[in-house]
């Protein structure tokens, strides 16, 4: 069991690894495919940001990048209700050995993805296999009693913070290697080959542990119930799913829209570097890997889920009312201090909530159904938040966080927690 939770661990660092690890290439790929713009997919999208851009170079670059991770998360939206009923009535182990190879031709693609189409190709794919991050959470469901629910979430939430750190640092160095460049001169590979070669590595060492992972023990579906779409069975979900899943939107918005915009802000308002940038972000992953791994693995238990996540959500509020307000970098880094801190003990408070309220047979639909809003949000945030950076001023991207995590907050104290011992009375 032990053998299980740490594949998964690694599942979900592996998955915000071969996200993140474009952030930093982002600059010099779409330079690179702007120079050989010949390409009609490249030419739509590109005059779409340039909308948005109003004909500013930075902020077309920026907006198309977002654009590219909307692309990403809106397939993750689409398609991790599918992977998590599938994963219902089919196994876990099943469904995570199809995404995980998925993922390995995702980054093969990306490789040889000399052609901005191809390179497309490339993100439909990963973002469609990304959505088994709603897998990875009802196997851990499956792995967990009640009490250790929070603890085994805040595991995954630690290997994602993990990927999410390691992503743009490992993407830096691995896109300055000189190796395979005659291949992109050529024609043959994609801009950088070094990075997604690293992927495209590390993805073909998931799937093997998948393999070698034993299957999860789960109570599998016999639901026979067809639907356009899992994500319609949300409205026929409980009251409480239905709740949580619109608050993790409110959250993930919020809070996706704060990760886009802090690049451009920390440039702008303390003029960092990009290497003070990387550094500004390895801090705050360092954060949530400590409150995941460590934190939240000791209150698990000790403290409802509920009130782990209104913790997260107070220092949430501290932490967006402080960048309001920062004016030195000390007061800078102590907001997103409380704003790392805060991420932290939401998503897997509110993860653990979905877990608790779901029938086991049903662990993968709600969690997939669950993970979506938040893959929503951050399809949306890019252009959202972007448009309004760029056309209004960044405090109005935190006065808009800082109003969205407000709302959270009240309905969040107003939502009745199912108490744990009406839901053991029900298994005995």
């Amino acid at each position: 069991m032990a053998t299980s939770r740490l594949v998964l661990f690694f599942i979900v660092c592996v998955d915000m690894l071969g996200f993140s690890l474009l952030f930093p290439l982002f600059p010099s790929t779409i330079l690179h495919y702007l120079s050989n713009a010949n390409d009609s997919s490249f030419g739509f999208l590109f005059s779409f940001a340039e909308s948005f851009g109003e004909g500013n170079s930075k902020t077309t670059y920026v907006l198309f990048g977002g654009l590219l991770g909307s692309i990403y998360s809106g397939l993750q939206f689409v398609f991790g209700p599918i992977w998590g009923k599938l994963s219902d009535s089919l196994g876990r182990k099943k469904v995570l050995l199809w995404t995980t190879l998925g993922t390995v031709m995702g980054n093969v693609f990306w490789l040889f993805s000399s052609s901005f189409s191809l390179f497309l190709v490339s993100r439909f794919l990963l973002g469609t296999m990304g959505g088994n991050l709603s897998v990875a959470q009802a196997s851990m469901a499956d792995l967990t009693d009640e009490k250790n629910r929070a603890r085994g979430m805040g595991l995954l939430g630690a290997g994602i913070g993990l990927g999410f750190v390691l992503g743009p640092v490992l993407g830096g160095i691995t896109s300055g290697l000189p190796y395979l460049q005659e291949w992109t001169n050529s024609g043959f590979l994609v801009v950088h080959p070094c990075t997604p070669l690293f992927a495209l590595f590390v993805s073909s060492i998931n799937f093997c542990l998948v393999v070698w992972m034993p299957e999860i023990p789960q109570s599998l579906s016999s639901n026979s119930r067809k639907s356009l779409h899992p994500i319609f069975g949300f409205f026929e979900s409980k009251k409480e799913l239905k709740s949580l899943s619109i608050l993790f939107f409110l959250f993930s918005l919020a809070f996706s829209g704060f990760e886009f915009t802090l690049n451009f802000f920390m440039a702008d308002r303390f003029g960092f570097d990009p290497a003070l940038i990387g550094y500004t972000f390895l801090y705050i992953g360092l954060i949530i890997i400590f409150t995941q791994g460590g934190i939240v693995r000791r209150l698990s238990g000790k403290v409802s889920e509920k009130n782990i996540a209104t913790y997260g959500s107070y220092a949430l509020l501290i932490g967006f009312l402080g960048l309001l307000i920062a004016e030195s970098k000390f007061s800078f880094y102590m907001s997103l201090t409380f704003l790392s801190l805060g991420s932290a003990l939401v998503n897997p408070g509110l993860a653990s909530l979905v877990s608790l309220l779901s029938e086991k047979t049903e662990q993968g639909l709600r969690m997939g159904q669950f993970r979506s809003f938040s893959s929503l949000a951050r399809a949306v945030s890019p252009i959202l938040y972007g448009t309004i950076y760029f056309k209004l001023e960044p405090s109005a991207c935190f006065a808009l966080s800082t109003l969205l995590i407000f709302i959270f907050l009240i309905f969040l104290v107003r939502f009745k927690e199912t108490p744990r011992v009406a839901n053991e009375a029900k298994e005995t």
